[in-house]
């Protein structure tokens, strides 16, 4: 008979547990904020309407990429900077050759107005 007893108070001890936790879990209905408007319009260029949430997502995501043009063009040209002081340094080490600096900086014009030409590119084609 003892044994009941204690399957009885189990019971019940984890029933209120049950009843307590799925009281205290229950989601909270709060108002959410909505989303500010992208100001560059949607990816294929159009207004974003109120509630279109996958116009605004793709406006973000445009807004991403062209962010990450950016950057990437930025470190480009920190990276053509870098390697124009380092063979400046080289030549003035007598290490390396005029010719060999000219031909590398033509290149590094070159490659910098080559990127500057296809993230312009990227802008106009998302927009």
């Amino acid at each position: 008979m003892s044994l009941q007893k204690i399957n009885t108070a189990k019971f019940l001890h984890m029933a209120l547990i049950g009843a307590l936790v799925s009281m205290l879990c229950s989601p909270a209905m709060a108002a959410l904020p909505s989303l500010p408007m992208p100001t560059g319009g949607g990816l294929g260029g159009a207004a974003v309407q109120d509630g279109d949430f996958f116009g605004i997502f793709g406006a973000y995501f445009k807004a991403g990429l062209t962010i990450l043009g950016l950057v990437l063009a930025a470190l480009a040209f920190i990276m053509v900077v870098v390697g124009s002081i380092s063979r400046w340094r080289l030549y003035a080490q007598g290490k390396l050759e005029i010719a060999d600096l000219k031909e590398y900086l033509i290149m590094s014009i070159i490659v910098m107005a080559f990127v500057v030409m296809m993230v312009k590119y990227a802008f106009e084609t998302l927009a």
